[in-house]
């Protein structure tokens, strides 16, 4: 199910254009009205980055969230990736648990 379209390229920054081959690595700042560019998601959901906030968290975390390349040679999209909230690895919960544990510990030592 397609959902209302938050923003549409080229205009984030430091998209590559006329390029074949690439990446792009960018940090989003959800609670700007920049990044949010297309009239009709704001109008669809009252016009306010809260709200355009809201809506893009909620389809992100069900992944529902892509992006969509288009191109010449295919206007409906070429490429499309799905986009994902960054999470701490389990690995990064259970060494700084054990760093806490060690340092618990060594204070009811004294």
């Amino acid at each position: 199910m397609n959902g209302p379209v938050a923003a549409t390229t080229p205009s984030f920054p430091g998209f590559p254009l006329g390029v074949t081959v690439g990446s792009y690595d960018q940090t989003f700042d959800l609670t700007s009205a920049a990044t949010y560019n297309n009239p009709s998601f704001e109008t669809a959901l009252g016009g306010t980055v809260a709200s355009e906030e809201a809506a893009l968290l909620t389809t992100l975390a069900s992944d529902e969230t892509y992006l969509n390349i288009h191109s010449s040679v295919d206007p409906a999209g070429e490429i499309r990736g799905i986009l994902a909230l960054e999470a701490p690895e389990p690995g990064t919960f259970l060494l700084a648990g054990a760093c806490l544990a060690g340092i618990w510990f060594r204070r009811r030592r004294r």
